[in-house]
């Protein structure tokens, strides 16, 4: 039996999917609030922080791993900085203490089995990203489970990848824009690379994981946007919960006083849990302008 064409949404144009498909921006906000209750990507985002908590120590073993053989110094304290810098303190001091421990223990056995780890999880991680993501495109069809998986485990080493590529950035950055400045000395460059090579690094790493993803995991054809809506969304969302959850968690929630030693994972799961309820609406977005983009080009023949 022959596998059925997946929804072809491949032929929206640029210009159809940034003037939102038709709809007025409060009609884009009110219909991605309604299909993000009625696509139930509340749960599908408790099951993201759910696998990406089984997925963090993998990477950061395989992370710790690679960057050991890289002839770079300062990766590892390039990332501890960029941690310090967006997350709260507790969250921050439980990643140190696990860095710290990988950093004693690692060996090439303790490597190749987080690798594995890393692959099952990751793997489960873009398993539940697609299903949350076919409910948004509202498919009938998905694609078969050794597609799904084969793909799931392609974006989680895509996405280590991107990590490294990240770090090494960190730490090459701030030459890099010495060497800008010093052959293009433009006001408006000089206040983009100020305002931190970091955020620059974290902005862009977003950027390009979430295009990739919401292009690749639904079954459905669409085309290759560097940025669409949802993935803007994503990053300035995300930026904004980075900032706002850092201020509430160290000035309003003391978690350590209510929860003891749990504090730093009650924070890990609570932030786990919005970088996934993030992603989910970015990608409802997309879903919801491409539908509507779909249905006006259908009406005008």
């Amino acid at each position: 039996m022959n596998e059925p064409e997946p929804l072809d949404l491949s032929k929206i144009g640029f210009l159809a999917m940034w003037k939102f498909g038709g709809l007025t921006p409060w009609d884009l906000i009110r219909l991605s609030v309604k299909g993000y209750n009625q696509h139930r990507l509340s749960a599908q985002s408790a099951q993201f922080a759910y696998y990406a908590v089984f997925t963090l120590v993998p990477l950061l073993m395989v992370l710790i791993g690679c960057v050991a053989q890289l002839p770079i110094q300062g990766l590892i304290l390039s990332m501890e900085n960029a941690i310090n810098q967006g997350l709260p303190h507790d969250l921050s001091q439980m990643l140190f203490d696990q860095i710290a421990d990988i950093q004693k223990k690692t060996t090439f056995s303790l490597i190749m089995g987080g690798v594995v780890l890393l692959a099952w999880g990751g793997t489960r991680l873009f398993l539940t990203m697609g299903k949350g993501l076919d409910a948004v495109f509202e498919v009938d069809h998905r694609r078969t489970f050794l597609k799904s998986s084969s793909l799931a485990l392609l974006l989680t080493f895509f996405v280590l990848f991107l990590l490294l590529l990240s770090m090494i950035l960190l730490v090459v950055g701030p030459a890099i824009a010495h060497i800008l400045l010093s052959y293009f000395d433009m006001p408006w460059l000089r206040v983009l690379l100020s305002a931190g090579t970091r955020w620059s690094v974290a902005c862009g790493f977003m950027l390009i994981s979430t295009s990739v993803i919401y292009w690749a995991v639904p079954s459905v054809k669409l085309p290759w946007r560097i940025v669409t809506p949802g993935s803007l969304f994503v990053v300035v969302s995300w930026v904004v919960m980075l900032l706002g959850f850092r201020l509430y968690v160290e000035n309003f929630a003391h978690y350590n006083e209510t929860y003891g030693t749990l504090g730093g994972f009650i924070v890990l799961l609570v932030w786990l849990y919005m970088t996934g309820a993030i992603l989910m609406m970015g990608g409802e977005i997309n879903g919801v302008i491409y539908r509507a983009a779909k249905q006006k080009t259908e009406s005008s023949f």
